[in-house]
């Protein structure tokens, strides 16, 4: 096979977080990343050669769990099972070129999310009279459209922009003698739909198999109302407009051909979480007097920014068959960590594999194991509420992808 398409079929199978995705995001794209973040949001299928269309689907199996403060047992601490949920995320792209200068695609993701459960018999979990337990729960879902147009200034430098529309909704729910101040707690975030823009460059030089992107994404800031309740005070809902931005960021990705059969890959990402906040209006009301400005405690925000990392091999085993390993990082967001979010970053290895089934179309499935970051976790007044440690997450991924030059 030529050096050009080899290093097309390799880069194809370079997505950011993926075997997961994750890089993630690839996906594989999915993963318990720092914050809200889960795909890691690659625009790699957009620099494809040709016309290029795949879906990739991934299933994430995370173990998070950990001891309690013992604020509701008289100080011993009470262990607190698993408090995610197994679950999946698709991912998808199309692109195709109009002319030698001019491409356009359409790329498919779900950028942001969480979804956990307390249960058991911790700090995180209300007893009721009869028994039945309600534990602290968070769900938050987000979907993302980006078009994009591409110009090849010459053979070796390309620009692409376009604009990215996102929807987020979510809720959430307070529980246990954690949270006994917030008087079970409950929100929900009505959906919401707001526009970004995506801008990058791409420097290739097909005879190194070498292939650089950087791309930038805009803040997206949405507006909506959110429902509030106070359900150990009474069945009163309350409506209010709330506005929330999500992080801009910046993704890098490499590839060189270190031979024709060998291929390295760096995937780099930055995210500003610390200029992220959830603060519903009373929430905050209800915790101005206690919190140190006297505007009221956010339901979610961090300290910290993330940046996670990709390093990875591809190696050319056969005219059908690519076989590739990864090492990947992230930072966290620091210790202690968001209860809503106890881990503090992970390190994590991957393999994968992609199949030729016939010439113009591929098969690409892999695997990644995380080793999750111990972290305390704090509720939003910066009490320790609890310790998390030895979790792990595993990371499945499947990716079906068309090509023709």
């Amino acid at each position: 096979m030529p050096q050009k398409e080899f290093e097309a079929t390799m880069y194809s199978h370079n997505a950011y977080y993926t075997v997961l995705i994750l890089a993630v995001s690839p996906f594989l794209t999915t993963i318990y990343a720092a914050a809200l973040d889960r795909s890691g949001q690659p625009i790699t299928d957009f620099l494809q050669e040709g016309t290029y269309a795949s879906a990739s689907y991934n299933y994430v199996i995370p173990q998070i769990s950990g001891q309690d403060m013992g604020l509701g047992h008289s100080g011993v601490p009470q262990n607190i099972p698993n408090i995610t949920k197994n679950y999946s995320s698709v991912r998808g792209g199309l692109k195709t070129d109009l002319n030698e200068n001019i491409s356009i695609g359409l790329l498919y993701d779900q950028p942001f999310s969480i979804n956990l459960q307390h249960h058991g018999q911790s700090d995180f979990v209300s007893q009721s009279l009869n028994d039945l337990e309600q534990g602290t729960n968070a769900i938050l879902s987000s979907h993302n459209l980006t078009a994009l147009v591409g110009l090849n200034l010459n053979k070796y430098f390309n620009i692409y922009a376009g604009p990215a529309i996102e929807e987020i909704q979510g809720k959430v729910q307070l529980r246990g003698h954690v949270y006994k101040g917030m008087a079970n707690y409950n929100a929900e975030l009505d959906p919401d739909y707001a526009t970004g823009w995506v801008i990058g460059l791409n420097i290739k030089k097909p005879e190194l198999g070498l292939k650089t992107a950087l791309t930038y994404r805009s803040e997206i800031k949405h507006k909506t109302e959110s429902r509030e309740q106070f359900s150990a005070l009474n069945d009163d809902v309350y409506i209010s407009p709330i506005t929330f931005t999500s992080p801009k960021s910046v993704n890098f990705d490499s590839q060189i051909g270190l031979s024709k059969q060998i291929l390295l890959t760096a995937n780099v990402r930055w995210v500003p979480w610390k200029d992220f906040e959830l603060k519903p209006v009373k929430l905050a009301e209800r915790t101005a007097s206690a919190s140190p400005n006297h505007t009221g405690f956010p339901l979610i925000n961090y300290e910290k920014n993330q940046w996670s990392a990709q390093v990875g091999l591809a190696k050319k085993m056969s005219e059908k068959f690519v076989l590739s390993t990864s090492v990947n990082w992230d930072s966290g967001l620091g210790d202690p960590a968001n209860a809503l979010g106890p881990i503090n970053g992970y390190w994590g290895v991957g393999l994968g594999f992609q199949y030729h089934f016939i010439p113009e179309w591929v098969i690409s499935f892999g695997g990644k194991y995380l080793w999750l970051g111990d972290a305390e976790a704090k509720r939003q007044n910066g009490d320790i509420v609890g310790k998390f440690t030895n979790n792990d997450s595993i990371v499945l991924g499947l990716k079906l992808s068309y090509q023709k030059k």
